[in-house]
């Protein structure tokens, strides 16, 4: 594994992501609502997506002219750029906090207590820096990249094999958005380019879209994948 480039791609994909959210509601107004835009009705007005409470938007304007401009450029000229964690895959479930790509492998079986014990205590220390608001990003980076090394230590010392990522996957409690299937399907339908970057673990998120049904061939995984011995 090329740690600069993995750590280049981690530090992106923690810098900055684009929500699942815009992607869903683009997706599906351009592939079955087109014919409204020529109505006067707001766009923005028409799409139940945006009158939810949890959804606040500053510049409305601004927002309805993005959405008019991706619509008028059609599939063609689209294409998604997304992070998984949380954003494709759910925050919780039933009250419940869903896992992340790590955090299937973190606290499945294959993996020991002794090490799940040290990945906590990792974690105990980093995370509280990763989401520090008045911690500028460059002085983060360093913190980041550190904890990434240190944990995939721990991780390669369990000997993870490869055949075993399926069932890890399927015993884990995580899951896709709600619509992920007619987000993906769409997408495929019209062959718009997905591409997805995560600073999770590859070699998971492809087995969980994968289960899911939705890998197709549009879909390009940037990610930090895991280097199996033969």
């Amino acid at each position: 594994m090329d740690r600069s480039a993995v750590a280049k791609v981690g530090a992106v994909a923690s810098a900055g992501v684009c929500a699942l959210f815009g992607g869903v509601v683009l997706a599906q107004y351009i592939f079955t609502k087109k014919k409204r835009a020529a109505r006067k009705t707001k766009i923005i007005d028409m799409m139940p997506q945006f009158e939810k409470s949890t959804v606040h938007i500053r510049n409305p304007e601004y927002v309805e002219e993005i959405i008019c401009s991706l619509i008028k450029g059609g599939a063609s000229k689209l294409q998604i750029i997304t992070d998984f964690d949380r954003t494709l895959s759910r925050f919780s479930n039933n009250g419940q906090r869903c896992p992340t790509c790590h955090n299937i492998i973190d606290n499945c079986k294959l993996v020991t207590d002794d090490c799940k014990k040290q990945l906590l205590k990792l974690k105990e220390k980093y995370y509280p820096i990763e989401i520090d608001p008045h911690l500028p990003m460059e002085e983060k980076f360093h913190f980041m990249v550190e904890w990434y090394f240190k944990s995939h230590t721990l991780l390669v010392e369990q000997r993870l094999q490869k055949d075993k990522l399926p069932e890890v996957v399927r015993e884990s409690e995580v899951c896709l958005r709600d619509g992920y299937e007619q987000f993906f399907d769409r997408l495929h339908q019209h062959d718009v380019p997905v591409f997805i970057f995560s600073a999770g673990l590859g070699d998971v998120l492809e087995e969980i879209i994968r289960q899911a049904g939705v890998y197709h061939p549009n879909i390009k995984v940037v990610s930090n994948f895991m280097d199996f011995d033969e």
